[in-house]
């Protein structure tokens, strides 16, 4: 007999695939984990495939499993936005999670005031992060692998984008390098090394403007290149390095952090636009409507 497959098995099936781990998949479903591990066999049983392995840290999707998350995470998404819209969401009742891309960054400066106001709801609604990886968030966001994302540059793609607020940059150095003004010497500049985060962030705009207005005195390829903001503070207080840094945000991230200060660039500091990426027809969606103009709220203004 051929098995129909309902929502909840597929609903099931995605979140195991997101989370790689049976038991945190049933948290976040508030399912036990048997029921979870039933519902996989049944799907076992209807691909005659085991669809999950066993590793150390939970389970690991097989070569058929990804090919099926592909397929039907962004179909599946749209059916349960139309049904949280057909029974009226509400953020005071709703245990809905939502996902969001972030780097470090963003993490350490924005996502407590998202966690505010998404709290203020006093509901059950969660939020996941996930790391932003500049290349692939227009996909997440098209596949609804994610609901939203925020970048400090704009993204390729068909997905909806808009600047939440501006921001520009500094130079973080060392805390016992002389300096008689709130300006970063240009012969530091040169005679410091650099670490930069990559570009899998989406800080491109630090970078065209070494290649513009640095340029004479900064190298287009730093000494040290790193994958996260949070190491910076520590590499430069140490290590004696400079780095790039967007003021603003970073200026939350150093709360408590010794070893280093922020100065001002020798030349005009760049400014940049931090993003919120979403689906365009992400205000189809009650739930996701609400998400998005939360986010905008907290991170309006200072």
């Amino acid at each position: 007999m051929e098995l129909t497959i309902d929502l909840n098995l597929l609903r099931a099936f995605v979140i195991v695939y997101r989370a790689r781990s049976i038991t945190r998949a049933a948290e976040t479903l508030r399912l036990s984990q048997p029921a979870v591990s039933h519902a996989l066999k049944r799907l076992r049983d209807h691909f005659d495939d085991p669809l999950f392995v066993r590793t150390r840290s939970g389970v690991a999707p097989t070569r058929l499993a990804t090919t099926v998350y592909a397929e039907i995470n962004g179909p599946l998404s749209q059916v349960v936005s139309a049904t949280e819209d057909r029974t009226s969401f509400d953020p005071a009742t709703s245990t809905r999670r939502f996902r969001i891309a972030l780097t470090d960054l963003g993490e350490a400066g924005l996502l407590p005031r998202i966690l505010l106001a998404t709290g203020s709801a006093g509901s059950g609604i969660e939020i996941e992060t996930v790391p932003l990886d500049i290349e692939t968030v227009a996909q997440e966001v098209l596949a609804r692998d994610i609901d939203a994302a925020i970048s400090s540059s704009p993204v390729r793609g068909p997905v909806a984008q808009e600047v939440l607020f501006h921001d520009r940059y500094g130079c973080l150095v060392p805390e016992d390098l002389p300096a008689t003004k709130a300006t970063v010497s240009v012969d530091d500049l040169r005679s410091l090394p650099e670490v930069r985060v990559g570009p899998s962030a989406g800080h491109r705009t630090i970078t065209e403007a070494v290649t513009t207005l640095g340029a004479g005195f900064l190298s287009d390829v730093p000494h040290v290149e790193v994958n996260r903001f949070t190491s910076l503070a520590r590499i430069v207080a140490q290590c004696g390095f400079f780095a790039i840094v967007p003021v603003d945000a970073f200026s939350r991230l150093m709360t408590g952090l010794d070893g280093t200060k922020l100065l001002e660039l020798p030349f005009e500091s760049p400014r940049t636009g931090v993003h919120l990426i979403a689906h365009r027809d992400a205000g189809a969606s009650a739930a996701h409507a609400w998400f998005l103009d939360t986010v905008r709220s907290a991170l309006a203004g200072p």
